[in-house]
Parts: C-alpha cells; structure tokens; sequence
C-alpha cells in the first residue's frame, strides 16, 4: 500500500515540476494578493474628503473644526452653500460633510435643555468609510461637548456633567481592522489555493485519459485520494507558512498562541479542506471544469464563513448553513491562536466540527471514486 502510494506521489511532484508556471502561481500569486490586502487594510481609513460648512463662524465652531481634523479620518475642505455640499457628495468629491448651524456657540453656552446640532452627512455607498466616519464623528462631538460642558458645570452654570465611559479592549487594543482582515484574508485564501490545487489532480488524469489505467491497476479509491491529497497539502502548507511569515513580520501581526499547536491544526485543516478539491475533481470531467466549479464552492463558502458577512447577523437557517462550511469554524480557531493566545479548551468544538464535516466529506469522495470505478 505504501509503495502504491509514494509512486503516486512521486508521479505527482513530476507534473507539478514540469508545470512550473503554475507552480510559481500557486506559490507567489496568493502570497502577492494577500500583501496587498494587508497593505490596504492595515492603514486604517483615514483622510476621508469631507466638505465643512459654516455659519456660525464663531471661535466654538473653528475648535470643533479643528477636533475633527485632528483625528486624521476626516481631510476638511470649506464650503458656501448646502447645493454645494449636496452636488460634491453626490459626484464622490466628499464622502462626508459637516453643518454648523448659526448660533452654535450661543446655544453651547445657553440654556442646557436644548444644545445646538451638528449635522454630520457621510456617503453610505461606501459602508466601511460611513461606519468609520460616523462613528468618528459621534467620538468628536461628545468629546468636545465633554470639555465645554466640564467647565460649564464646575462654574455652576446650570449644565450637567456628562457621564463617565470606562472602555476596554482586548485582544485588538487599537481596534485595528487588519488585525481582524489580515487572518481572515489568509484563512481564505489558503483554504481557496488547497481546494484548486485538489480539485484539478482527478479531472487531469480523466481530461489526459489516464484515470482509466489507474483505476485496472491495484491502487484502490483510498489509495487515490491520498495520494492525490499529500501534494496539495505540501503546497497549501507551505502557502500557509509563506503569507503568515511575510504578514507578521511586515504588518505586526500578533501571534499570541502556540506556534507548534497552529502548525498541528493548520495540517489538519487542510488535510479536511481538501476533501472539497477531491470531490469537485471526482465529478468534474475536465480540469475548466473542476475550477469553475471550485470557483463556485469558494464563493459560496466566503458567504457562509464570516468573512465577508458576520455569521451571528445571518438568519436561523443561513448560520446553519454555515456550519457546513469547514472555513467558518477555522476562522474562528485561527483567529482565537493569533489574537487571544487561546488554546484548545477555547475552540475544541470547532475541531468537533472540521473533524465531523472532513469525514463526512471524504466519505463522499471514495463513494464517488467507486462509482466512477464501477462505470
């Protein structure tokens, strides 16, 4: 069995060296797509074109422009009129804008019950940059409302202190997004690049007319499948280890948890993700085939890992389609090792889970192989 095995193996490592094109894909088209998301994301969304209007033109209304500004997520620019506000954010010149209505001072420093309004308007096309800006904006005006009022108070003027927040952070203490995108990007992609690499290796013997004379000879369907598998999982490894090196080492990652225990469930999981690759090229008859439909298969478990959409927010019966997906529950133990420095007895149902849907879809792939040997 073994022998049947490494020859297998041996058979697959000359394809993939005489393919050195996708060779060289394989290996720095991930790691170059994964770069460029940390590189973008780990700035964080910070100057955001915003047009200013002012009419109160009062030394209240400078300070609070001046606040804003300080944050760096806002770039501010004046304007004259609201048509002008109006026509840039329409035409993306402005993401967000600023109204300061007259007698803004004179309400700041009047009666309490009833404050001036600063109307804040951002561009929600653009979510991420209108979540940032609004939430910026709301830190700004309580902020400097905060040390108006202060003052007022200890003065005796009539206005109430504002209560005190006490906020704590952990585990992302500077609420950096790349600390969230980067691993979540990684996960992804590694996951994307095993399931490519594996659901190509049966359509190719099929496409070549080769799949036949391997299935007249003693190697059984296991026997296939795991030779086919220990190449991609040497490929996908190693993309695994390349983008975590280069996006710790440039961009600050943390990685807080045991690096022997990430190596472990890492082989795991690509060992389980692989069984997706297997069974795509179990049906698909050509090699265009099994990488539309392993297109089609990443989409859907993008959707469904909460990478692009939080799983908590989806409906019952969408986050019980998601627990399907073996890329949800890794994002999670993944996430839970680099950034809380978490171990087993954190995430040991996840492994429950990967363990449980690796079976179930191995299975299915050694029942399709005896079928297509059957026939």
């Amino acid at each position: 069995m073994l022998y049947r095995i490494g020859n297998l193996i041996v058979k697959e490592l000359i394809q993939v060296w005489r393919d050195r094109l996708m060779l060289l894909f394989v290996l720095l088209g991930p790691l170059s797509e994964l770069l460029m998301v940390a590189w973008s994301t780990s700035q964080g969304i910070e100057h955001l074109p915003t047009a200013v209007l002012d009419m109160d033109h009062s030394p209240a209304s400078r300070g609070l422009i001046t606040a804003m500004a300080n944050t760096n997520t806002f770039d501010p620019y004046y304007v004259e009129t609201l048509d002008q506000i109006s026509d840039d954010v329409n035409h993306g010149r402005a993401l967000a804008a600023w109204v300061i209505p007259p007698g803004f001072q004179a309400g700041l420093v009047g009666a309490a019950g009833n404050p001036p309004q600063v109307q804040v308007i951002v561009d929600g096309a653009d979510v991420v940059a209108a979540q940032t800006a609004a939430e910026v904006a709301q830190g700004v005006v309580a902020s400097y409302g905060q040390q108006l009022v202060t003052p007022l108070a200890s003065a005796g003027a009539g206005a109430s202190a504002p209560l005190e927040l006490s906020l704590r952070v952990w585990f992302n203490e500077e609420m950096k997004d790349s600390n969230y995108m980067i691993p979540s990007e990684l996960g992804f992609i590694a996951a994307a690049i095993a399931a490519m690499i594996a659901s190509m290796g049966i359509a190719r013997e099929r496409e070549l007319g080769t799949l036949e004379q391997l299935m007249v000879t003693p190697i059984s369907s296991l026997e296939l499948i795991i030779g086919k598998s220990v190449v991609a999982v040497v490929l996908g490894y190693t993309e695994f280890w390349l983008m975590l090196g280069a996006v710790v080492w440039l961009f600050d990652l943390p990685m807080r948890g045991s690096l022997l225990l990430l190596a472990v469930l890492a082989f795991f999981y690509f060992v389980v993700e692989l069984g997706w690759g297997l069974m795509i090229s179990a049906v698909a008859r050509t090699q265009m085939q099994a990488l539309l439909i392993g297109f089609a298969v990443v989409m859907v478990m993008v959707v469904f890992s909460g990478y692009a959409f939080p799983v908590e927010t989806m409906p019952p019966l969408m986050q019980a389609i998601a627990n399907l997906f073996p890329l949800k529950h890794w994002l999670i133990i993944f996430r839970s090792i680099l950034l809380k420095g978490a171990g087993v007895t954190v995430f040991w149902r996840e492994l429950l889970a990967i363990a449980g849907l690796g079976t179930v879809i191995y299975t299915g792939t050694v029942l399709l192989l005896r079928r297509k040997r059957l026939e």
